[in-house]
């Protein structure tokens, strides 16, 4: 599968990815269908919590899968994809920043060396801790081949929330890293997801799928550790 097969697995259920928490956690607002461009926002839940008191988030940092993403394929497939089922084939520069400054008075987006959108770092800022806040962006239309069986995709989106320069954040990634790893912060194990939906109605599922599959793209560790940080900011 291209850029995306770094590390391919078949699951038939993916639990870790449906958890849930009493507390809100930063959040993708909206799914997307298909073949559309879509406007969105990452929905940021809450503070951080620091002896008790919750403080403001003041920057944040998102991280699109782009580097080696590891792939995982849950529904009704015997084996593990062998084709890329995406009319893509790397998530880089699909997302775009929109300018807003209702939370961040500073905003730019991540880029890779070839100049691809991987990502956003959003700075001086400052969001009341009991309110939520929006940072919005676009996605461009992604469409599924035609002769695949694949009928969702799930992005897995790496988002820091800090709160103090080079100390408290909330760290929505899927796991502990080399860089970030501690596991008591709040966030890991629950990283934002962006929905991409097939059309079934445009883009039927050929009649040999059945159900058809659900692929989930997760940033890979090396990723986070090298493009989630902002200066002065995360380390």
């Amino acid at each position: 599968m291209s850029q995306f097969s770094a590390s391919v697995r078949t699951l038939a259920v993916v639990g870790a990815f449906v958890a849930q928490s009493a507390v809100a956690h930063t959040t993708i607002q909206a799914q997307a269908t298909e073949g559309t461009t879509t406007y969105n926002n990452v929905v940021i839940g809450h503070g951080c919590t620091v002896n008790g008191v919750s403080i403001p988030v003041i920057a944040q940092s998102v991280l699109f899968p782009t580097v080696n993403p590891i792939v995982t394929v849950s529904g009704a497939v015997s084996e593990t994809i062998t084709e890329n089922p995406l009319s893509i084939e790397s998530f880089a520069n699909i997302a775009q920043l929109i300018q807003n400054r209702n939370v961040f008075s500073k905003q730019a987006e991540k880029k890779n060396a070839a100049g691809q959108v991987i990502g956003f770092a959003n700075t001086e800022g400052s969001l009341d801790p009991s309110l939520h806040g929006l940072v919005p962006f676009r996605t461009a239309g992604v469409t599924f081949k035609s002769n695949s069986c694949a009928k969702q995709l799930l992005i897995k989106v790496a988002i820091a929330d800090i709160c103090t320069p080079n100390g408290a954040a909330n760290l929505w990634i899927p796991s502990v890293t080399t860089k970030y790893s501690n596991p008591n912060i709040d966030g890991i194990g629950s990283p934002a997801t962006l929905t991409i939906n097939r059309d079934l109605t445009k883009n039927p599922l050929p009649s040999s799928c059945g159900a058809g599959y659900t692929i989930t793209l997760t940033p890979s560790p090396a990723d986070i550790d090298a493009n989630l940080g902002i200066p002065g900011y995360l380390p």
